[in-house]
């Protein structure tokens, strides 16, 4: 029996033909934005719709996706599209696969600004909270002091550079030795004098010696540097 008489049905002609299953998925999934899928199924109206509209926002290419899969899925003729029921779940399993995917790829694009706001927020709160110590900065550090009342003792300079102040009531005569090598002589006085003045040397431990004929006399060494 021809197929225009099956089930007792008479047509004028033959069937049109069957629509693939897998192209019109593969359209909707590649050029569904286009509404390739919608005319290649003789759907040109929708097909001019979804075109119009980008897929429906993208909308309506995610629905055509499955509905495509659906067993009662036909082109604009009725006709049923040709696939098998394996290949109509193999599609709906990949098309359930990219809509996951695609769903996890919006929500962390769209949680990493959140993400970073709220960071920066904490960041920001805890520095109100807890206010980092301001930077150490340099000030004049003594680092030897020596007078009448007080003998002078061991000077350790991190720099090299010394500013001296100094009192004498008399000649006087001030050194640093170092652990090795000549003392270094920072001051030479023929009578009374008071002043300041600065000496440039290795950095590293002295011992400061003083010789001087009176009994008031009063000397500060000090370098510009960080505390500590």
């Amino acid at each position: 029996m021809p197929l225009t008489e099956q089930y007792g049905l008479v047509f004028d002609g033959d069937l049109p033909p069957m629509r693939s299953l897998r192209t019109a998925w593969l359209l909707a999934l590649l050029l569904g934005f286009t509404g390739a899928d919608r005319f290649y199924l003789h759907k040109p109206v929708t097909g001019t719709l979804k075109l119009l509209t980008l897929g429906g926002a993208g909308i309506w290419w995610l629905i055509d996706l499955f509905r495509i899969t659906n067993e009662y899925a036909a082109d604009g003729a009725c006709m049923p599209l040709a696939g098998t029921n394996s290949l109509r779940r193999d599609l709906r399993l990949t098309s359930t696969i990219l809509v996951v995917a695609l769903a996890g790829a919006v929500v962390c694009v769209s949680a990493a600004p959140v993400a970073g706001t709220v960071t920066a927020t904490v960041t920001a709160v805890n520095a109100l909270l807890h206010p980092a110590p301001p930077p150490p900065v340099k000030e004049w550090i003594t680092v030897a002091e020596a007078s009448g009342t007080k003998p002078p003792g061991p000077l350790v300079t991190l720099t090299g550079r010394l500013h001296i102040e100094y009192t004498f009531a008399g000649p006087a005569v001030a050194y640093l030795q170092p652990s090795k090598g000549p003392a270094l002589t920072v001051l030479s006085l023929v009578k009374a004098s008071a002043g300041a003045i600065g000496v440039t040397l290795a950095p590293g431990t002295y011992t400061l010696i003083v010789s001087t004929t009176g009994t008031v006399w009063h000397l500060t060494a000090e370098e510009y540097r960080l505390p500590g």
